[in-house]
């Protein structure tokens, strides 16, 4: 399933330039959609305390919905 603003994902890559290792989590916090573009991904990874410790952009292939939200 494709993710959508709010969503928990999983990254299923590695992303050492942020210290992300697979399976963090974070929040889907924009999707990006242009005709004839595949559709990114604005994820908010943050600690334990709510602060961010990446923002980064995502495609399909890098991550996987763990919670859908709204549901």
């Amino acid at each position: 399933m494709r993710p959508q603003e709010y969503d928990v994902v999983r990254l299923l890559r590695s992303l050492p330039q942020y210290d992300l290792s697979v399976g963090a989590q974070g929040t889907v916090v924009m999707v990006y959609r242009d005709q004839g573009l595949p559709p990114a991904y604005e994820v908010e990874f943050a600690d334990d305390d709510g602060v961010t410790q990446a923002l980064v952009t995502l495609k399909d292939d890098d991550v996987e919905v763990t919670w859908r939200a709204g549901t």
